[in-house]
């Protein structure tokens, strides 16, 4: 498990876990910095499952929209999967707007997008 004031991590199974905690992730100077933990967390785990939780974000800034393109881009070229879930309502217009609902497989809670993965063939 790992632990950061911008996020935390733990798995569950083959997926990893990270939790954005809210007060960083409204941060658009901290994104950078966001950016580069989760980087770290999955430079060694090729092939991995990942989902992002942002149950505690009410508000993802255009800087943060955009680290999650280019982790989501990393996350692919290494054969990863990547899921997303509990993005409230306000964030989830942005996301349909942008078409970005597109890009993202994006489930309700954590729980729902565990049980997708453990669907996934």
């Amino acid at each position: 498990m790992a632990t950061d004031e911008m996020f935390s991590s733990h798995s569950t199974g083959d997926i990893l876990v990270v939790t954005f905690r809210q007060s960083h992730a409204l941060d658009a100077v901290a994104v950078d910095r966001m950016s580069a933990g989760v980087k770290e967390l999955i430079k060694n785990a090729p092939e991995a499952k990942l989902l992002f939780d942002f149950q505690h974000v009410p508000y993802l800034s255009s800087s943060a929209l955009g680290m999650l393109i280019g982790l989501h881009h990393r996350i692919v070229q290494r054969q990863g999967r990547l899921k997303l879930a509990g993005i409230n309502p306000e964030v989830m217009d942005v996301f349909r707007v942008t078409k970005l609902d597109t890009v993202f497989e994006i489930h309700k809670d954590a729980a729902s997008a565990i049980e997708a993965f453990r669907q996934d063939v």
